[in-house]
């Protein structure tokens, strides 16, 4: 069966790809981009679990591969559902240009603000190796910076004026810098938001060759750019080709041996939870919930942990298989999900490809600008979602939720309507 499953879930990507392929437009869709993580991040891994299970028995083996084929079909059968007519006349909101301009500045700002606290601040780390301290309060509300970016780049577009340009440069600054430090998250979301921009007001496609190939290279860039971080942009830069292709292959080899896999961390938690009958039921994803808006350092750590359920643990896998999770390695959203709710977690896929066909309508078709920055701003979450878990595409979209929403009702249009007056 490891075989069919594998097989199974080539032909499922492909389809997804092939669905963007065929009419171009659809690489902005949920369904493509969600196939192009599938085949680049987690197809990779499926060969060299095969090659080299570990500890992953062969009935955990089949269980992580037909989760995974779930998981990816989800993402096209909820993106076929019909869309919530009531939920499209919510998103369209009515904006006025001058306060979202406003509102855009105010965020900028506040960008800035915390992105200075944090180059200030000495980071803390857990025993896991994860921030903790003020420096996760920062960091956590320097992200409007990216919302900042979206709303000048989309105004920048329409109105290319000076002053716009300007504010796009700026705000998108602190965007751009961690690309130069090999953070592949940075370089996914500005990606996106330009990439997004460009469709919803100029109706911009890549050439479908261009969008071929960077599938293609994303399988072997995804590795080569996490070993090397920073120093991957000295090679460009100094246009090494000869160490970025030795320096990929290496990395694509090291992947194959499979002695560290996120993939493997998703086999043997679906396993645990299998075998202990410990499913969350949704417990695992409100404790990400917890981890990321219950500030510790000042309400407690004690009341913080009194708020978490921690079913499957990494020490319940330790005494299980004798396993350590691997810091700076995922659970995966196949693996996260198994874990809430089985083989039934994959349409929590389905829930998110549901989510984005209504604000795909919505902003492309009722030009909402409410939907034009939460879809550029979930993007980069929902590919989260495979490869760091739906736990995490839960933080950030609750934060995209928050912060667009106060920009968009700041900004919102104000009717006022005038007595008529009878001659």
């Amino acid at each position: 069966m490891v075989e069919i499953y594998r097989d199974l879930l080539i032909i499922i990507c492909i389809c997804l790809l092939g669905w963007g392929v065929i009419r171009v437009e659809r690489v902005y869709q949920y369904p493509f981009f969600m196939g192009s993580m599938f085949i680049s991040f987690l197809l990779p891994q499926v060969f060299a679990l095969i090659n080299n299970p570990g500890l992953v028995s062969q009935d955990a083996l089949e269980r992580v591969l037909l989760m995974s084929c779930l998981c990816a079909a989800a993402c096209w059968i909820g993106y076929t559902m019909k869309p919530n007519t009531k939920l499209l006349k919510k998103f369209n909101i009515i904006i006025d240009e001058r306060k979202l301009f406003r509102a855009g500045i105010a965020l900028m700002l506040q960008g800035y603000l915390f992105n200075f606290l944090l180059s200030i601040t000495t980071i803390q780390r857990s025993d896991s190796g994860t921030w903790t301290g003020p420096a996760t309060i920062y960091i956590f509300l320097a992200q409007v910076i990216n919302i900042a970016f979206g709303i000048f780049l989309l105004q920048t577009l329409k109105r290319p004026k000076v002053l716009n340009i300007i504010l796009t440069i700026i705000a998108g600054w602190p965007v751009v810098q961690p690309i130069f430090m090999g953070r592949r998250q940075s370089t996914m979301t500005f990606i996106v938001i330009v990439g997004l921009s460009f469709w919803l007001v100029l109706r911009y496609v890549p050439p479908r060759l261009a969008v071929i190939t960077a599938v293609v290279l994303l399988a072997f860039l995804i590795p080569v750019v996490g070993t090397l971080r920073s120093h991957f942009w000295d090679l460009v830069f100094s246009v090494n080709w000869k160490e970025i292709s030795f320096a990929s292959q290496r990395a694509f080899e090291t992947q194959q041996t499979g002695d560290i896999l996120e993939l493997r961390n998703a086999a043997l938690l679906a396993d645990a939870t299998e075998k202990t009958g410990l499913y969350g039921y949704g417990s695992g994803w409100w404790d990400s919930i917890v981890f990321q808006y219950v500030p510790g350092q000042i309400l407690g750590y004690d009341f913080k942990q009194s708020l978490q359920f921690h079913l499957i643990t990494r020490e319940k896998l330790e005494n299980l298989y004798g396993y350590t999770i691997p810091n700076g390695t995922t659970t995966t959203g196949v693996g996260d999900s198994f874990t809430e709710f089985g083989y039934l977690g994959c349409f929590s896929f389905a829930l998110i490809a549901y989510l984005f066909k209504n604000l795909w309508i919505s902003a492309v078709y009722q030009k909402s600008v409410f939907s034009s920055l939460l879809y550029i701003g979930l993007v980069s979450p929902a590919m989260l979602g495979l490869t760091h878990g739906i736990g995490r595409f839960l933080q950030e979209a609750i934060f995209q939720f928050i912060f667009v929403s106060l920009t968009v009702y700041y900004s919102r249009t104000q009717y006022k309507y005038l007595p008529q007056t009878h001659k």
